[in-house]
């Protein structure tokens, strides 16, 4: 076996033990297992949706603040002149 399928079964064992955990808590506190399960679903739906969209936001660039305001470049106004 690969190191890569044995990356892949631990990730899918690791899920599969998180989503127990999921289906557990919320089934356990009145929603029943099928309506968590069908829940989940759309949730995950909805995250690969927006994951299709922007596959990673944190890549996306950031609007610096200009500093081409009047006055910007004087050192007065940065505490360092006269």
């Amino acid at each position: 076996m690969s190191e890569r399928s044995q990356n892949q079964e631990r990730l899918f064992q690791q899920l599969d033990d998180v989503v127990a955990e999921i289906i557990d808590r919320f089934a356990s506190e009145g929603h029943g297992t099928a309506r968590v399960i069908e829940t989940l679903h759309d949730v995950l739906a909805k995250r690969q949706l927006a994951y299709d969209r922007d596959p990673d936001p944190a890549e996306e660039p950031i609007a610096e603040p200009s500093n081409d305001w009047p006055g910007a470049d004087k050192t007065s106004n940065r505490g360092e002149g006269p």
